[in-house]
């Protein structure tokens, strides 16, 4: 049993570590060389890593790579406590890492990918909750209800990351996820709106998840 959980917990920090690293990489190389990439492919590239991911190592850890997601799944049952404590550390490692990786690679001489908000602190916060609650509406039904086939899991995850990127990205990064956030934010040292970006992806994962488990009951 441990040790089944310490491989989810690998499964858990290898996939968070290839959301920072791949994601907000892209964001540091349109910053270092902004003719090496187009901006519009930042959100594909995010929804892309997000989807391999989920078919490489969901079956192993049901593929979360987000506190907020793990939270809201224990507010659903679906994990224990013993999971949901082991599984942040490991998502907030693996950006931590990720982020640590890119100073290797890169320096200091950019933002390291962090989310900034453009918008007021209430319109910020509304925002985030609203993508992250659709985030998790599509990650609970697809991922626990047995009538959507499971080939879709990974195109329908991290299209809807790659659409609330687009979206959402010129006004708040759209973060909807504290680890990817955090990561990026402690190497950079710049803590700005950092409590946001982790209370508002965690209050919005446990709406979405409130709202699909009343709208599935008894169906």
């Amino acid at each position: 049993m441990r040790s089944n959980l310490i491989k989810r917990c690998i499964a858990e920090f290898i996939g968070t570590f290839a959301l920072v690293f791949f994601g907000c990489g892209s964001m540091i190389l349109y910053e270092l060389n902004p003719g090496a990439i187009s901006p519009d492919a930042i959100p594909i590239i995010f929804g892309l890593i997000i989807a391999v991911m989920v078919y490489a190592l969901g079956h192993i850890s049901g593929a979360h790579f987000n506190p907020a997601v793990s939270v809201a799944f224990y507010q659903n049952k679906s994990i224990s406590i013993q999971e949901l404590s082991t599984y942040i550390p490991a998502q907030v490692v693996g950006a931590i890492g990720a982020s640590s990786t890119h100073k290797f690679f890169f320096g200091n001489d950019h933002s390291f990918g962090m989310t900034i908000n453009k918008l007021t602190s209430y319109q910020g916060i509304s925002f985030e909750i609203l993508m992250s609650m659709f985030l998790m509406l599509t990650i609970i039904s697809v991922s626990t209800d047995d009538r959507v086939s499971k080939a879709v899991t990974g195109i329908s995850i991290g299209g809807v990351i790659a659409v609330c990127s687009f979206i959402g990205g010129p006004f708040t990064g759209a973060s909807m996820n504290p680890a990817r956030s955090l990561g990026p934010a402690i190497l950079s040292n710049n803590f700005d709106n950092i409590i946001m970006y982790i209370l508002a992806p965690t209050v919005g994962a446990m709406l979405g998840a409130f709202i699909y488990s009343y709208i599935r009951e008894n169906q």
